[in-house]
């Protein structure tokens, strides 16, 4: 399982989250491009290929010049290479977290959850169950903002663990009738459910 999923703003399966950081972040001035030593390198290799070419100098110089030229270039088109590796990553994190809200899975009670809502989506079709299900996510995601729960966020997660997971053991026994779901909260609509 991934570190964080994306909980969707609609009713549905969660969504592994692209990672944020993998630890290759570029140094600092590794994607500066073309700098002075490079201007250099590259602005001597070209001058002096243009010289063998024109002025007869031996052929030999040809390997220096070009070797030269490559040293110049290389860290411009590494720097443009990890500019386009970094947007295209940052874009596939933007598209993911429009689609929802990032939930970190690494905690037990928060796995737990996510367990127990995916026991619910196979137990059970569209409906006030899986809705109040996907509240509970919801409520834990926009909770926690993407971070592992504090301790003193521990016993709301655990609640909504305990919650979804009870309906999913419910459901597996067949369909719950349908209720008029007081309450504002997941919690409260699950015992709704349950009652």
């Amino acid at each position: 399982m991934p570190s964080q999923v994306i909980v969707p703003h609609r009713t549905g399966p969660l969504v592994d989250a692209p990672a944020v950081a993998d630890g290759r972040e570029p140094a600092e001035g590794q994607e500066a491009g073309m700098g002075v030593p490079e201007a250099v390198l590259a602005a001597g290799g070209a001058a002096l290929l243009v010289a063998v070419l024109v002025a007869g100098l031996p052929a030999w110089l040809t390997v220096v010049a070009v070797a030269c030229l490559a040293l110049g270039l290389a860290l411009p088109a590494q720097a443009a290479a990890l500019r386009a590796v970094r947007r295209r990553r940052l874009r596939r994190q933007a598209k993911a977290l429009d689609r929802g809200v990032p939930l970190d899975v690494s905690h037990a009670s928060v796995r737990r959850l996510v367990t127990a809502y995916g026991r619910l989506r196979r137990t059970t079709g569209p409906g006030m169950a899986l809705d109040a299900g996907h509240l509970a996510l919801v409520e834990v995601a926009t909770l926690l903002g993407g971070r592992p729960p504090r301790d003193e966020e521990l016993d709301y997660v655990v609640r909504r663990a305990e919650a979804v997971s009870a309906l999913a053991d419910r459901l597996a026994d067949g369909p719950v009738p349908p209720v008029e779901l007081a309450g504002p909260d997941s919690v409260a609509r699950i015992e709704a459910l349950l009652a």
